[in-house]
């Protein structure tokens, strides 16, 4: 999707709450939390780099225009670029499911539209988010593969903007399941589209899903070359 990027930042736990007021300083409207304990053997922690040690993992969605600034802002405001304090990841994003989940993530601010990369034009997998309230894997995953999908992985996390954030007239739980899906390119509107019927909005579950462009898949074989 032009114009939209996915950030998404390791630090230690200490640094949690800087690092939060520092996303909202930038405007961010809606911040993933991922408390974790790093451990090479947890295949998604070893993906992010994590060690094992106390860490949080956070994630949000912004504009190009946001994340440009928020990039900068990280080198000169945090301690992220100190040796072993985490890094930062900016990835473009592929798509939103549904209007409703565009205006929760970016609000009603026009998207500033760039030229596709290569990354976007060329990858043959996707990675599908899905940001949803707790205990709904089995209805998502459910829709997900009926779709096409193989499997997912579920990651506890908490949203921090649940106080402020009235998506679809209610209020939206803080405890939240953030679940990664890889898929072909040719299955992500038929995944995205079925998780958002049968779990979006007029579900108990209220999820929000997206796609980033994914170069090379290893240790899944149904989608590997």
């Amino acid at each position: 999707m032009e114009g939209v990027k996915y950030i998404i930042t390791a630090t230690h736990r200490e640094y949690a709450e800087e690092y939060t007021e520092f996303f909202y300083k930038y405007g961010v409207r809606n911040l993933m939390k991922i408390f974790a304990t790093g451990s090479a053997r947890d295949k998604t922690l070893s993906a992010l780099g994590i060690e094992r040690a106390l860490k949080v993992v956070l994630s949000t969605v912004v504009s190009a225009d946001v994340a440009e600034e928020i990039n900068k802002g990280l080198i000169r405001e945090t301690n992220i670029t100190e040796h072993g304090n985490g890094f930062s990841l900016t990835l473009p994003l592929d798509g939103i499911g549904g209007a409703s989940g565009k205006e929760y993530l970016l609000g009603d601010k026009p998207l500033i539209k760039k030229e596709k990369s290569h990354m976007e034009e060329k990858s043959k997998f996707v990675l599908l988010n899905v940001i949803a309230d707790n205990g709904n894997v089995d209805l998502i995953m459910d829709a997900a593969r009926d779709a096409g999908a193989t499997g997912g992985t579920v990651i506890p996390a908490k949203g921090t903007g649940a106080e402020i954030a009235k998506i679809f007239g209610v209020v939206i739980s803080e405890e939240k399941e953030l679940i990664y899906i890889v898929a072909k390119r040719e299955e992500r509107d038929a995944i995205m589209k079925a998780v958002m019927e049968k779990a979006g909005k007029d579900s108990d579950a209220h999820a929000i899903v997206f796609s980033i462009p994914v170069e090379k898949v290893i240790g899944i074989k149904s989608l590997e070359d």
